[in-house]
């Protein structure tokens, strides 16, 4: 199958617990996350994944994690939407901002949190196998998935990472 649309689904990389933040939609990414996020940059780069659009959560974790791997990545920038709806969003939201998001490109970027993340990918690809601890998108994970279309029909696990 030639996938007509490609979704990149990434979870913020790993975020500071003890950062001293009052809410968590603002908790900022550690020094792990703030190491990671680039690399995922660069691979989506030598990869040849790069979205046209991005669709990421408002909370600060995300924002940090994209604007980190856009710097890692080499690109200029992405034409990005922050939603406050992708704040630990549920699988069914998602789909249906994915869906949006596909009506005006080809390849699309999520950046957002579990468990939100891992129910998407399940929906789409239920072969995927977990981590060691139980979970698919662990901090900063990155899977590729191709579509035939906007419907979101016959999805394909085109790549899959995780730091």
């Amino acid at each position: 199958m030639m996938a007509t649309k490609r979704l990149i689904l990434l979870r913020h990389a790993k975020s500071d617990w003890y950062s001293g933040v009052n809410y968590d939609h603002d908790r900022p990414l550690n020094d792990r996350g703030r190491r990671d996020a680039p690399k995922v940059g660069k691979w989506l780069s030598q990869n040849g994944y790069k979205p046209e659009h991005c669709l990421c959560s408002s909370a600060g974790r995300t924002q940090q994690t994209l604007s980190l791997l856009i710097h890692g990545s080499g690109w200029e920038s992405i034409p990005t939407d922050i939603l406050t709806d992708l704040y630990h969003a549920g699988e069914s939201s998602l789909v249906d901002q994915i869906a949006t998001g596909f009506s005006y490109c080809d390849t699309l970027m999520v950046v957002g949190h579990n468990p939100g993340m891992d129910m998407v990918l399940m929906r789409f690809c239920p072969q995927i196998e977990s981590s060691t601890n139980g979970k698919l998108m662990t901090t900063a994970a990155c899977a590729i998935i191709g579509f035939d279309g906007e419907d979101l029909s016959n999805p394909v696990l085109i790549d899959f990472r995780r730091p």
